[in-house]
């Protein structure tokens, strides 16, 4: 594809390939060249965020699928529908489900 894109570039014609798959081969391009500049552990300490924030986005997942589990028993239990607030919009992370220094 890079190769495609180039010659498209080298002979200033219109070539078959789609807005998607040229900046996709730029995308290469660029994340190649940032590769080769960083060093060994700036790309570990990259990773490590990555990871951390693939963690916590599970983590916060799970723990609300267990609150939306803990108002459905609650509400058996009462015999009652348990009322569930929408919010549309918020700032910040969502209220009572992070523990504390998270």
């Amino acid at each position: 594809m890079l190769v495609a894109f180039t010659l498209c570039l080298a002979l200033s014609n219109i070539c078959a390939m789609n807005a998607s798959e040229m900046a996709r081969a730029l995308g290469h391009r660029g994340g190649r060249a940032r590769g080769k500049r960083l060093s060994v552990a700036e790309k570990q300490r990259i990773a490590s965020l990555g990871g951390k924030a693939r963690r916590q986005s599970l983590q916060a997942a799970r723990r609300i699928a267990d609150n939306f589990r803990y108002a459905a028993v609650l509400g058996d239990l009462r015999g009652q529908p348990t009322a569930v607030r929408h919010l549309r919009t918020f700032a910040g992370p969502l209220p009572g489900i992070y523990p504390a220094g998270s």
